[in-house]
């Protein structure tokens, strides 16, 4: 089976921020306590672009993460519902790349300075030549590790919903927004 994770990171300690801009966003979702000073969470009706009712209703930086295995992956940052930074990358027949929105500069304060070494790693990662080189360089993962996500892969909204309401899952770390 393969990977499709969809994710909203948000810039605070807070997990009342979350919760607020998912009620803000009239989003029902999954908000995980925040980490590295970011919040995970999965709303509704994701379809693998950022949800502009979410975007909006953010007061503090956004970052929507997507991770479609046998498709492609993206991420964008946004702050004050506006599009600061972003990359995508698509495969399905050939590699397709966007990095036109990329900014190092605008990313490296979210990088623990513990983890620069690994971003320069990411980044080095961001122009794969072909599908060897882009399957084994998991860019996408190193990403989401380099800005200090805790909680990224295999994540989406049904998926946590279905894993929420499973009486054997340990959901201790988790809030429900409904």
């Amino acid at each position: 089976m393969s990977e499709f994770s969809e994710s909203y990171h948000l810039r605070s300690e807070r997990l009342e921020d979350a919760i607020e801009l998912l009620r803000r966003a009239k989003r029902k979702g999954y908000v995980f306590q925040p980490v590295n000073g970011w919040i995970t969470f999965t709303a509704e009706e994701g379809q693998f672009e950022p949800d502009e009712r979410i975007v909006t209703a953010a007061h503090q930086p956004l970052l929507h993460y997507v991770c479609a295995e046998d498709h492609g992956w993206s991420f964008t940052l946004f702050d004050q519902a506006k599009v600061v930074c972003g990359y995508r990358c698509d495969w399905d027949n050939e590699i397709t790349i966007d990095d036109s929105k990329y900014d190092r500069d605008i990313l490296l304060p979210f990088v623990p300075e513990a983890q620069i070494a690994l971003f320069d790693d990411f980044e080095s990662r961001l122009h794969p030549q072909d599908f060897d080189e882009l399957f084994e360089a998991e860019p996408a993962k190193f990403f989401a590790q380099a800005i200090g996500l805790e909680h990224y892969d295999w994540l989406a909204y049904e998926g946590m919903a279905n894993a929420f309401h499973d009486s054997t899952s340990d959901n201790s770390d988790l809030t429900e927004v409904v």
